[in-house]
């Protein structure tokens, strides 16, 4: 068996699992900044001091929600998109798409490269309330460029799925 055929499957597969994976992840994120905000707000009405890290807590995981599910978006192609070329012209969309997915690509190289070299910099510090390493807040910059770069991969090796228009378009 040829391995291109078997690498492009497996790089699809590994793609839309992780993808799934981090659509629920994003969905526990946001159960727990629910409980982290519900726990400030009641401490502070019934005792007068709500405590610091739950708000410092919530902001990190909000980061996290953020670019997580901005890959998810990229994987499922709900991101914003501005259709200029006609599905019925096959060619000259399919090289929109390929070109839409290696910058896609492109993009996740250098979030990937700046990420790393910010947690770098800022290595060693710590988060106000928590005391926690600041890298917890600002691995999610290369994480969601790993992210990006394989998605886009699997996009772009991918046969082209036609998107529907939609229904307030028609």
């Amino acid at each position: 068996m040829p391995i291109i055929p078997v690498l492009v499957r497996y790089v699809s597969a590994t793609s839309l699992l992780l993808g799934r994976l981090v659509a629920n992840l994003c969905v526990l994120i946001i159960y727990v900044m629910l409980g982290l905000l519900v726990t400030q707000v009641l401490m502070r009405y019934f005792l007068g001091a709500p405590p610091s890290w739950t708000e410092e807590m919530a902001i990190i995981l909000f980061t996290w929600l953020v670019l997580l599910y901005a890959t998810v978006g990229l994987r499922e192609r709900f991101h914003v998109a501005i259709e200029t070329i006609p599905v019925k012209w096959d060619l000259a969309y399919h090289m929109s798409e390929r070109l839409v997915a290696a910058l896609a690509c492109v993009f996740g190289i250098v979030t990937l490269w700046a990420g790393l070299n910010y947690a770098e910099r800022t290595s060693g510090q710590k988060t106000a309330a928590l005391q926690i390493p600041i890298e917890a807040l600002y691995l999610s910059v290369p994480v969601c460029g790993s992210l990006l770069i394989l998605h886009s991969i699997a996009l772009f090796i991918e046969p082209v799925r036609r998107q529907s228009p939609s229904p307030e378009i028609q």
